[in-house]
């Protein structure tokens, strides 16, 4: 049972409102995540605003949204797992993609260096080591890429951690757990 209250659109008024709508027209619904956010307006506008602004980031928006997954997955958030996963299909991320994301490793070098060095982020609280740092370099970024890299994990744990909280009402298909989608694909992605 969701535990913090989800602010209906349709009840909603002034400021929020305004900020519902805008999610309505972003995404053509309303997600939980975001009524559970409009409980207070100046976080559902700084979500968004951030949200828009990683829209342009250097590391591009499958690395962001693998970053994400990667992050969904260490803080076992059963909402952002599967709305991540929704939202992937829909942007033409592939199922391996995504299940790269989750388990934080890929075959392609890049994408590599970056999930190991967001996952050293989160394990460490961001107090990473010269070799982390040494190794996201190596596999290609610069000072630019690892701040969004960084931002990357901090956008993910907060909606981890709100959702978590709030043990938010999932609104769209469960991602099935990792180790099930691994062995029989039923994670959702197809």
């Amino acid at each position: 049972m969701q535990r913090i209250s989800s602010v209906e659109p349709k009840a909603a008024q002034g400021r929020t409102k305004e900020l519902l709508d805008t999610v309505e027209k972003t995404f053509g619904t309303t997600p939980n995540v975001a009524k559970v956010m409009a409980n207070s307006p100046a976080v559902l506008e700084s979500f968004l605003a951030v949200s828009t602004a990683m829209g342009g980031a250097k590391i591009g928006g499958k690395l962001h949204h693998q970053i994400k997954l990667a992050t969904s997955e260490a803080n076992t958030c059963d909402y952002c797992n599967s709305i991540l996963t929704h939202l992937g299909k829909q942007g033409g991320i592939s199922v391996d993609e995504m299940l790269d994301g989750r388990k934080g490793t890929s075959s392609d070098p890049r994408t590599d260096g970056a999930l190991k060095f967001a996952r050293a982020v989160l394990e460490t609280h961001g107090k990473v080591g010269d070799d982390d740092l040494q190794a996201v370099r190596e596999a290609g970024f610069g000072e630019t890429e690892i701040v969004e890299i960084v931002a990357s994990v901090v956008v993910g744990c907060f909606t981890n951690f709100l959702n978590n909280v709030a043990d938010t009402t999932l609104d769209i298909p469960k991602a099935e757990a990792l180790n099930s989608c691994s062995v029989t694909g039923s994670c959702g992605c197809k």
